[in-house]
């Protein structure tokens, strides 16, 4: 796996930032990178043709839903003294 240890641009594809671009450090093919709190995973790397700058494409990840369990509480006896 290639690393980059400077900053890297990523185009993001699908989710709700499809299209858009956002700076990754220390991007690695394979890594998930967080983009205000949506997954999206780092698939290709490449250098700039002529420039000492990196680009990169992620694809977006939905994240598994977590079944929260609910747990009624009896509500407190309260009576007057």
């Amino acid at each position: 796996m290639k690393s980059s240890t400077a900053s890297v641009t990523v185009k993001l594809h699908g989710g709700p930032f499809n299209g858009q671009s956002a700076v990754a450090y220390g991007a690695i093919v394979g890594k998930l990178i967080e983009v205000n709190h949506k997954s999206y995973r780092i698939t290709k790397i490449e250098p700039v043709p002529g420039w000492r700058e990196l680009v990169a494409q992620a694809d977006f990840e939905d994240k598994p839903k977590v079944a929260v369990a609910v747990v009624a509480k009896a509500k407190p006896d309260i009576t007057p003294r």
